[in-house]
């Protein structure tokens, strides 16, 4: 089988030979309807990093089964074989998406692969568990979406804080104005890390490196290109501001009621090193500016070091990310009130993927949410690659007549790969 592909499933499965007439082949559980068991036939694509916690999470879980892993790298994918025991072990993911008995997907990979695999997930019937941050680019989220409405998919990002019980009530507190009305918004984070360049050199016996790249540009291997160091690089994702920032902003956004909407104008400054190996910015100052409700929030890195938030009201002002904390004026701290906001309820975040699986309910962390917040870092970086104020309309997600920012907002897909519109 060739190792790359269109990303439409039917060019897969011509090549394959198992291709006849019908669009796709969904599972038994594409129109809703409960599997012969009660508990869900899982796969878990990228089995390295956040993919461990994944097979931490799913392995012995009473609701699941998990029937394939797979990741291109050789090492990473046996030690998740062993570790789950009876179950199929892949290089090719397109190999999870034919079987037509698997029900959903998790996916821990690079970011450049959450788009083209959650896509074809959604197009072959199944349901999927996607980390943040949700996609490389506005482009290829908005395509997440438009994938998950066509098929009636159930998409989850993973961004867990929204299943932890103390955000959900620092965000209540806020939305039902304990600390007044928001005027401002920190976020800080440390900065992106600057390394020497090293030579190209051969990709490693049991490393796939030419599906790896996948939809990425091809280029030379390097150690530094791949596992957790993929993110800083633009080729593969977008620096911390991406990564952590995806967590960060989501918490921010439930805050202050923006999940379906976002900033009006951006305008970014960063800091690039000479001579390193990686290409996001190490430092940036993002300041972003909303209207609905009218407020100001900037990311600084570094900032003031380390990772935390603070906002700040008219009454009284929340400092830190795991945990904020009233570090300024007065605030009424007690439970959220019956006859307030109160939000979505989850407390555990692959246990509402299940729920909701079952019940076909948009999950916490649905797939337009994690785009909505992931485009606030996409923006981010787009404005510090412009140098310049940029105004963007949150609706439309574009630039109002700015061509040069619009280019911005996908990347080529490299070929035979091709983007669905």
């Amino acid at each position: 089988m060739a190792k790359q592909g269109t990303l439409t499933r039917r060019g897969f499965l011509a090549r394959a030979g198992l291709f006849a007439a019908a669009p796709c082949v969904l599972t038994r559980g594409a129109w809703g309807a409960p599997a012969p068991s009660d508990r869900v036939v899982v796969a878990i694509i990228g089995v390295g990093g956040q993919g461990t916690g994944h097979l931490h999470q799913l392995r012995g879980n009473p609701r699941c089964r998990i029937a394939a892993v797979c990741d291109v790298d050789g090492g990473r994918l046996k030690r998740a074989k062993d570790a789950v025991g009876d179950c199929e072990a892949v290089t090719d993911f397109r190999r999870i998406i034919d079987r037509s008995d698997i029900d959903a997907v998790t996916t821990a990979t690079p970011d450049h692969w959450h788009a083209p695999i959650t896509i074809m997930a959604c197009q072959a019937g199944k349901d999927v568990y996607c980390e943040k941050p949700l996609s490389r680019t506005i482009a290829e989220g908005r395509a997440m979406i438009t994938a998950a409405r066509r098929y009636g998919r159930v998409v989850q990002m993973g961004t867990q804080y929204r299943s932890m019980g103390h955000v959900r009530q620092f965000a209540e507190w806020v939305r039902n104005g304990r600390i007044g009305q928001i005027e401002r918004v920190r976020v800080w984070h440390a900065s992106n890390p600057v390394v020497a360049p090293v030579a190209p050199a051969a990709p490693p016996a049991d490393l796939d490196y030419d599906l790896w790249l996948g939809v990425a540009p091809w280029a030379p291997y390097v150690p530094q290109r791949c596992h957790f160091s993929f993110r800083f690089w633009m080729d593969y994702a977008g620096g911390f501001i991406c990564d952590n920032g995806a967590h960060m902003f989501s918490v921010v956004s439930w805050a202050l009621g923006t999940d379906a909407t976002g900033p009006t104008t951006i305008e970014g400054k960063a800091r690039w090193a000479p001579d390193n190996l990686y290409d996001v910015p190490v430092e940036m100052s993002v300041r972003y500016e909303f209207t609905d409700p009218p407020l100001t929030m900037t990311w600084e890195q570094p900032g003031e070091g380390g990772l935390s938030m603070q906002l700040i009201g008219t009454k009284a002002t929340f400092t830190g990310f795991f945990q904020p904390t009233i570090t300024q004026g007065e605030a009424d701290l007690s439970p959220t009130r019956a006859d307030e906001i109160q939000l979505y309820r989850s407390s555990n975040h692959f246990g509402n993927w299940f729920d909701c699986i079952a019940t076909r309910r948009r999950p916490v962390g649905d797939v337009e949410i994690g785009h909505r917040v992931c485009a606030w870092s996409h923006l981010g970086n787009i404005a510090c690659i412009v140098g310049r104020k940029l105004r963007w309309d949150p609706v439309a997600e574009r630039f109002p007549d700015d061509p040069e920012a619009n280019r911005l907002l996908g990347r080529p897909w490299r070929e035979p790969w091709t983007l669905p519109t």
